[in-house]
């Protein structure tokens, strides 16, 4: 893992691209082995930002980045972390990957919520991933807003939900007037995966 900070130089991959080292990286491993990683990358980051947590609330939205937030929780509760898991997906209309996640989730006896916990010494935004272009809204964005103001320490998963991956801009509903407030979460780190 390396840390990217203002002052270094590294080089970015754009969403296609992305998109292809992740195809060219599946294609070559067993099934579920990419968000599988993730996952496990991601609860090795949680614990070193955060190894005395009493609880750590995870985000999970219906897509891929949320499956890696499933694994991320999975990884988290195997370890004794009190680990709260609330989930937008649906385990029947969800990638193979994120159900394979779920259902690893599940069967581990990690905790899944409606709402998320009162208090969390962690949180982890697995809600939108890179190729998100839509504005968090409903019971989402009310989770954005809880995450920004719990006080606690955020850790997003590819990309801060609200956040477009390339232009750096906010993201915005089409159905959105312009003047419209959007919200994005305000994380204090964000891991990637790309390994060219």
């Amino acid at each position: 893992m390396q840390r990217i900070t203002a002052t270094t130089a590294h080089s970015l991959h754009g969403i296609a691209a992305t998109r292809f080292v992740e195809q060219q990286a599946a294609a070559t491993l067993a099934p579920h082995t990419l968000m599988r990683r993730a996952g496990l990358a991601t609860a090795n980051l949680a614990q070193a930002l955060a190894p005395h947590a009493r609880s750590i609330w995870v985000a999970c939205g219906p897509g891929n980045n949320g499956g890696d937030g499933l694994e991320t929780a999975l990884h988290l509760h195997q370890r004794g972390y009190h680990a709260v898991v609330t989930w937008l997906g649906e385990s029947a209309k969800v990638s193979a990957d994120a159900h394979d996640a779920w259902q690893r989730a599940s069967q581990a006896g990690v905790r899944f919520a409606a709402e998320p916990p009162t208090h969390a010494d962690l949180c982890i935004d697995a809600l939108l991933g890179i190729g998100s272009t839509r504005a968090p809204q409903g019971r989402m964005a009310h989770w954005v807003q809880h995450m920004n103001h719990c006080g606690a320490t955020v850790l997003a998963v590819d990309v801060p939900t609200g956040l477009h991956a390339e232009t750096g801009a906010l993201t915005q509903s089409r159905t959105e007037p312009a003047s419209h407030t959007r919200i994005v979460v305000r994380a204090h780190h964000t891991p990637e995966f790309v390994n060219p």
